[in-house]
């Protein structure tokens, strides 16, 4: 009985949560592997990690950090957008997401079923959502353009401190 517990006692002081082994799925709908951050829809990327979206040059998502509000611009009329809340993990760096990600990955029903704040029978290519009430964090934002689904990263910030000191702490947990 002693060995018993002395045994469990080994087990439960050298197991962690982080020592399980378990590592989100790739494919994982709440999964933000990195960002792609713009200001407006003519600027500069500035890409941190390895973001896990499917953009395929169908859609543009800006401001990248947002507050208040962000703009969709695509090629063709968006119908439906999901906000779906989601965790950075800093893993799945290397691989090359264009390989792994298609329009057919996740099925609208998921998205719906995850998705925190949703906007739908849009009928334009160009639009501003009011992303207020949101709190802060990581979001997947899914659009739906001609029956098919794409998705960018995007981070929700409060006003909280200055944009550097929030800018500043998003590109330290990247690096």
């Amino acid at each position: 009985m002693k060995r018993l517990f002395i045994l469990i006692s080994i087990l439960a002081i050298s197991c962690n949560k982080d020592e399980t082994g378990v590592q989100t799925d790739k494919n994982s709908i709440n999964l933000v592997t990195g960002i792609n951050f713009r200001q407006d829809k003519d600027g500069t990327v500035l890409k941190l990690g390895n973001p896990n979206v499917l953009v395929n040059n169908k859609f543009l998502l800006y401001p990248n950090p947002a507050n208040e509000s962000v703009y969709i611009l695509a090629e063709e009329n968006v119908t439906d957008v999901w906000f779906v809340s989601a965790n950075p993990e800093k893993i799945y760096q290397e691989i090359n997401f264009n390989n792994v990600l298609s329009t057919n990955l996740y099925n609208e029903q998921s998205i719906i079923s995850n998705s925190n704040f949703s906007i739908s029978g849009q009928t334009s290519n160009s639009f501003k959502i009011d992303i207020g009430t949101l709190a802060k964090g990581y979001y997947k934002v899914f659009v739906k353009i001609g029956g098919k689904l794409y998705w960018d990263n995007l981070y929700k910030y409060e006003n909280q401190g200055s944009n550097e000191e929030q800018f500043s702490k998003i590109n330290d947990f990247w690096k």
